[in-house]
């Protein structure tokens, strides 16, 4: 002040303020950038075992469609022969695969762990995000009709075990061959034992509803897998980016 040099020093202090100012903001930038690099591993982590889980889920699937497939067209040509009133002990003895419980456990695993991270909010309104919405309402819907269908099954067996005598229809699918064929069973009686299944009402509704697998329980499962390979190209399209 005493000489005059106020201004300079003043000038000179602004200067000083920028630059630790501006060094702040360089730091919480470079703060801020690590904070999200470090993000972006973790959801990638997250989202890595997402993927995992429902490439497991999607195996699955596959198999128990070509299962229920397969029960399908078996009950449908079962379900034509009771229509016209005729009987075949390979069509009766096939179609009595639908007897059999099925039931799909997604692995929800790296769901849950996503759903509880901080970084969910990072997906949510994005393509990825609704697929994955989709995909576990369309997993709910597949283990309801799967419950549906198995519980009436297992209640018309149970009425179907009181009407007659089951013994020799189990024998036949689950004795060892050589000791079932070393038996006093001729094959007489075995076509008359399935005769009578086939006529029973409890089988035909136990094939009639299996019939219908196609739309209720297998048209699910296709679009579960449709999902899940979507659901699996996003989680490689972000992990990527």
């Amino acid at each position: 002040m005493e000489t005059g040099r106020t201004g300079k020093y003043f000038k000179y202090a602004i200067g000083e303020i920028i630059l630790v100012v501006i060094g702040i903001l360089i730091a919480l930038q470079i703060n801020n950038w690590n904070e999200e690099k470090k993000g972006k591993i973790e959801l990638n982590q997250y989202l890595s075992s997402l993927k995992e889980n429902i490439n497991g889920d999607l195996k699955v699937l596959d198999s128990l469609s070509e299962r229920r497939e397969i029960t399908v067209k078996y009950c449908k040509i079962e379900r034509l022969n009771i229509l016209n009133k005729t009987f075949n002990f390979d069509d009766t003895r096939n179609a009595m695969s639908a007897y059999v419980d099925f039931y799909f456990k997604a692995n929800i695993s790296g769901y849950d762990a996503l759903k509880n991270s901080p970084y969910l909010g990072i997906i949510n309104g994005t393509d990825l995000n609704n697929l994955i919405i989709n995909y576990y309402a369309t997993i709910y819907q597949i283990e309801e009709a799967e419950k549906s269908y198995n519980q009436f099954v297992e209640s018309l067996e149970a009425k179907q075990a009181y009407e007659f005598d089951r013994s020799l229809t189990m024998a036949y699918f689950f004795m060892n061959p050589k000791e079932f064929e070393a038996t006093r069973v001729t094959k007489e009686d075995i076509i008359e034992k399935f005769k009578n299944t086939h006529n029973s009402s409890a089988y035909r509704n136990i094939v009639s509803q299996a019939a219908n697998q196609e739309r209720s329980i297998v048209g699910p499962y296709r679009r579960a897998q449709t999902i899940g390979d979507d659901i699996i190209a996003e989680i490689d399209k972000m992990i990527n980016d």
